[in-house]
């Protein structure tokens, strides 16, 4: 090889790599976009992160879709960039699309899929709602279960949470409680997880 391509090489290589990590904007411009309310800066920021597969800025998008922030509000195109930026392992887009079949009861089996997903990486609206469904139906009552998912959810949380725990123990015996205890106590985020 021609001793000047040997030199050139490495800067010409270069040049593609910086100019798109330059280029491209960063989810930090995107937050301060969307707190200005700039919601057309934002999703001229945002949309090329969530088309690179960006599980950030595809939460992002899917929030702006869900709201109707700089875009038509379209829940579909919103569920579309959270199961995308779900699939990657993040829990809050996980904990939309849960939502997104649990709450109109679209598919309760699905939605209740990737509440625990959320739930398991710490996402504490998941847990909350995960409690509930042991406790209230969805799922076999399972009162342990249903303790354990409550208390993570209500652990340094608003008072609503708090009330929910409450609540739900007054239909329990003091054994479950105590061992739903125990299995919250215990518990361990497991970040990323997958579908």
């Amino acid at each position: 090889m021609c001793s000047w391509v040997r030199r050139f090489l490495p800067g010409i290589l270069t040049i593609p790599v910086c100019s798109v990590v330059f280029a491209a904007p960063d989810l930090e411009s995107v937050r301060r976009s969307l707190e200005r309310t700039d919601y057309a800066a934002a999703l001229k920021e945002v949309r090329p992160l969530a088309e690179q597969g960006n599980p950030d800025a595809q939460l992002f998008l899917g929030k702006m879709y869900l709201k109707g922030q700089g875009v038509p509000k379209d829940p579909d195109q919103a569920n579309k960039w959270f199961t995308q930026a779900a699939m990657q392992g993040n829990a809050e887009s996980q904990f939309f699309v849960g939502a997104w079949y649990l709450l109109p009861h679209r598919d309760v089996k699905e939605g209740l899929r990737w509440m625990r997903l959320s739930a398991e990486q710490g996402n504490q609206d998941a847990q909350l709602l995960l409690g509930k469904a042991y406790l209230g139906g969805e799922l076999p009552r399972e009162p342990v279960q249903a303790d354990m998912w409550l208390r993570l959810a209500a652990k340094g949380n608003l008072d609503f949470y708090q009330n929910e725990l409450r609540v739900a123990e007054g239909q329990m015996t003091p054994e479950q409680v105590a061992q739903g205890k125990v299995l919250a106590e215990s518990w361990k985020p497991k970040p990323g997880m997958r579908p």
